[in-house]
């Protein structure tokens, strides 16, 4: 099977795993919201921040290293493998030790357990980590979507059923746990093919991952402060009520493109460090990632923006109402993130984790004090300073690392987004003023996303043919 085939077929994976896992965390986040309180999910939102950061040094940044090596010896497998299980292990009883002082720093007693939970999610994690990366590097993507799901589905049942017998915040915790447990118990079973790990560690023969993992490390720990640096602050200013109202609506959208981008990412990293020595053929792979995620992602975060009241009333309830300006501020923070976010992957694919990391530097020092005066406006302000960092980033992000990693000039990056951009605000545009004359909530939501949805295609066919080439390709419709 040539490149090309083996890409398309695990696009169409991902595709599938990425649509189920959106359909689950979609579920989740609606039947969750009205059983739970803004404050539970406030209380997760801080202790997932927390241990975002031990995290980064689970996996030692070798993960990427192993899809960037092409060759790689059995002995350098098993040293990689127990250097991520060790350090599983004592970053979890690092996150254990340090729980009392983290709980007492934001004045949540509650956080005690649910970083208990965290540290043993974080240790099971590391069993079976390196066998999802194999298989990604592989392009073995229909039974790592098959355990995927799996563990997503195992997860989401057991939060539902603790959630209706008044668990509360450790519904999600536990359900987390589980998704953990179901997913290193399958990896090992269906992605192992054989293979056991000897007992084998030695440093000296896995230098140069642990060198490129340098960088990822560094990377990954700037970049989690750039993710997570709003929750930290917010989380001491502002107390677990305001930060679930904040971060409800920021992981819906986050959601949202996690649902989306990775189906092209996943893929393109893996493809992009096998092209990585064509510097054309290179670009012209970047190039339609960028297209693909632009015309999938804008349509959806502009009907969000649109339709942000109808959508919460509906999905998460009355108790959420507040969030709602904020709901139109992150639909347009996320879709500028969907353009940047592919970028990671080309840096990783050619070997530039030092470029990325570099960039993620210098935005973290932008972000904090940024945050920090947007603070002043509330949660709100917060959720403005983020939106206008990432819109400000656009023009940096092509000149610095997209232009560098594969010579893409500015014309042909902006013009990937430029016109799937212009389809969906023609689309959702008249689909909103078509929907206004109607009261009731639930009709103009679901007729204006159908209107905007038809809209958007026939434009899409008409101005925006590749976008349809590239989907029948996926669906195996096409010849090419």
């Amino acid at each position: 099977m040539t490149l090309r085939k083996k890409a398309f077929t695990s696009i169409r994976w991902t595709a599938l795993s990425s649509s189920v896992k959106i359909l689950v965390q979609l579920s989740q986040l609606v039947i969750l919201s009205r059983l739970l309180t803004p404050a539970d999910f406030g209380l997760i939102a801080i202790a997932l921040a927390t241990v975002a950061f031990i995290q980064i040094f689970a996996d030692a940044g070798v993960s990427n290293a192993i899809i960037h090596f092409q060759e790689i010896s059995n002995d350098q497998l098993s040293s990689l493998y127990w250097l991520n299980v060790s350090l599983g292990a004592i970053l979890a009883t690092v996150l254990v030790g340090a729980s009392s002082f983290i709980a007492d720093w934001y004045r949540q007693p509650e956080l005690v357990n649910l970083l208990y939970i965290a540290a043993l999610t974080l240790f099971i994690n590391a069993l079976g980590q390196q066998l999802r990366v194999n298989a990604q590097k592989n392009l073995l993507f229909s039974p790592l979507v098959k355990i995927e799901l799996s563990a997503v589905l195992s997860g989401f049942l057991l939060s539902l059923i603790l959630a209706l017998y008044g668990w509360g915040v450790y519904s999600i915790a536990l359900g987390t746990l589980l998704t953990a447990i179901i997913y290193c118990l399958f990896a090992w079973i269906f992605l192992a093919n054989g293979w056991k790990p000897k007992l084998h560690l030695k440093i000296a023969e896995i230098t140069k991952f642990l060198q490129y993992g340098s960088y990822m490390i560094g990377n990954n720990l700037v970049s989690t402060v750039n993710a997570q640096i709003d929750i930290l602050i917010g989380g001491r200013i502002f107390g677990a009520n305001d930060i679930g109202l904040y971060n409800v609506p920021k992981t819906l959208m986050l959601n949202v493109q996690m649902a989306i981008n990775p189906i092209i990412t996943q893929v393109g990293l893996p493809v992009m460090a096998i092209a990585q020595n064509d510097k054309n053929r290179l670009k012209n792979i970047y190039l339609k990632t960028i297209l693909l995620t632009s015309s999938i992602n804008f349509p959806i975060y502009l009907g969000i923006a649109f339709y942000s009241s109808e959508i919460v009333h509906l999905v998460l309830g009355e108790k959420w109402e507040d969030s709602i300006p904020l709901i139109k501020i992150f639909a347009i923070w996320g879709l500028v993130r969907s353009i940047g976010n592919p970028v990671g992957s080309l840096l990783l694919g050619v070997g530039r984790a030092d470029m990325l990391f570099r960039w993620n530097l210098f935005w973290t020092i932008i972000t904090g004090p940024s945050l920090w005066l947007g603070s002043y406006w509330g949660i709100y302000g917060m959720a403005i300073a983020l939106a206008i960092l990432m819109t400000l980033a656009y023009l940096p992000n092509w000149h610095f690392l997209v232009k560098p990693a594969c010579g893409a000039n500015l014309k042909e990056y902006s013009a990937q987004s430029a016109i799937p951009l212009i389809l969906a605000v023609i689309a959702t545009t008249l689909s909103y003023c078509i929907t206004i004359p109607l009261g009731d909530a639930l009709y103009r939501l679901t007729l204006g996303l159908f209107v905007a949805a038809i809209l958007y295609l026939l434009l899409s066919i008409t101005f925006n043919k590749p976008i349809i080439r590239y989907s029948l390709e996926l669906l195996a419709i096409s010849k090419k």
